[in-house]
C-alpha cells in the first residue's frame, strides 16, 4: 500500500534536537534548538523506533547544514526564515523511503560566536576601507599629476625644487612622461626636432663650405616639395651654394670645386 502523507497523528513521533551547524564563516557555528516530529512507514518503520528516530534526525541535520552553510553569521535571520520554509511543513526524507519529517528551529549565535564574527567584519570594513581610501588616493594623484604632460612637467619641477641639479629629464621623458597616455604631445616633438637640428648644426661645425651645402639642399628639398613659403626660415644673409668653394654634385657624388667665371671643368 502507498502512503502518501505522514498518517494519523497517533503514529506520530518526537524528539528535541539541540545541534550546531556551520556558516560560512569558518569557526562560527550557528546553534539550532527545536522539535522535530516524524512518521516512519515501512521499510523505514521495520527498523524499530531508535531506527526511525536516527534516519529522521540525520535528515534534519543534512538540510539544515546545507542552509545553514550558505550564510554568514550576519545572516541570521535569513537562514532562519530559510530553514522554516524548509522545514516546518511535512516533506519526505531523500535518501530515506517512507520516512515524512518536519521541524520547528530557531538558530542562534553564542555570545563568544557573536563576538568573534563581529571583529571580523569590523576587520573587514577595515582592510575595505584602507583599500578605497588608496584607490581614491591614486585616483586623485593620477588626475592631478597625470592629467596632461604640462601637468606632469610642473609636479617633476616642483619635486626638484630644493636641489636642481637633480633635475634630470631625461628620467622624466622615458620613465614619467609615457604615463601620461600622451609621451608624444606637442612640446616633446618640438623637443626632438630641436635636437635633431642642433645635432645638424654642431655637424656643420665652423665650416662656411658646409653651411652652404647645407643650406642649398634644404633649398632644393623644399622647391622639389612644392614648400617654396618654408625658404623664408632661412636668413637672407645664408650663403648659398654658388657662394661656396664648393658645390653638391647633381649626381649625389662628392662635392666639387667652382670654377673661376662660375664655370665647371
Amino acid at each position: 500500500m502507498t502512503i502518501d502523507g505522514p498518517g494519523q497523528w497517533w503514529g506520530r513521533r518526537r524528539s528535541r534536537i539541540r545541534a550546531q551547524w556551520p556558516t560560512r564563516l569558518p569557526g562560527i557555528r550557528f546553534c539550532a534548538r527545536g522539535t522535530l516530529t516524524y512518521r516512519a512507514h515501512a521499510p523505514t518503520k521495520t527498523g524499530g523506533t531508535a531506527s526511525a528516530r536516527a534516519a529522521a534526525r540525520l535528515a534534519l541535520d543534512e538540510l539544515g547544514r546545507s542552509i545553514a552553510q550558505r550564510h554568514m553569521p550576519e545572516q541570521l535571520t535569513t537562514a532562519q526564515e530559510r530553514l522554516t520554509l524548509a522545514a516546518a511543513h511535512w516533506h519526505t526524507a531523500e535518501n530515506t523511503p517512507g520516512l515524512w519529517l518536519k521541524a520547528r528551529i530557531t538558530l542562534m549565535l553564542t555570545e563568544q560566536d557573536a563576538d568573534r564574527a563581529q571583529r571580523y567584519q569590523d576587520a573587514i570594513r577595515e582592510v575595505t576601507l584602507q583599500l578605497a581610501q588608496e584607490h581614491e588616493r591614486r585616483e586623485r594623484f593620477r588626475q592631478a599629476v597625470f592629467a596632461t604632460p604640462d601637468d606632469t612637467r610642473i609636479w617633476w619641477l616642483d619635486r626638484h625644487l630644493d636641489d636642481l641639479d637633480s633635475l634630470d629629464w631625461e628620467v622624466f621623458k622615458k620613465k614619467i612622461l609615457p604615463l601620461v597616455g600622451a609621451a608624444d604631445d606637442i612640446q616633446s616633438e618640438a623637443e626632438r626636432i630641436a635636437q635633431t637640428l642642433l645635432y645638424v648644426w654642431e655637424k656643420l661645425g665652423d665650416s662656411p663650405g658646409q653651411h652652404a651645402r647645407f643650406t642649398t639642399t634644404v633649398r632644393t628639398v623644399l622647391d622639389q616639395m612644392g614648400w617654396n613659403d618654408a625658404l623664408a626660415w632661412l636668413a637672407p644673409g645664408e650663403p648659398s651654394a654658388a657662394d661656396s668653394p664648393e658645390s653638391v654634385r647633381g649626381d649625389g657624388g662628392e662635392p666639387r670645386p667652382i670654377a673661376e667665371g662660375g664655370t665647371v671643368r
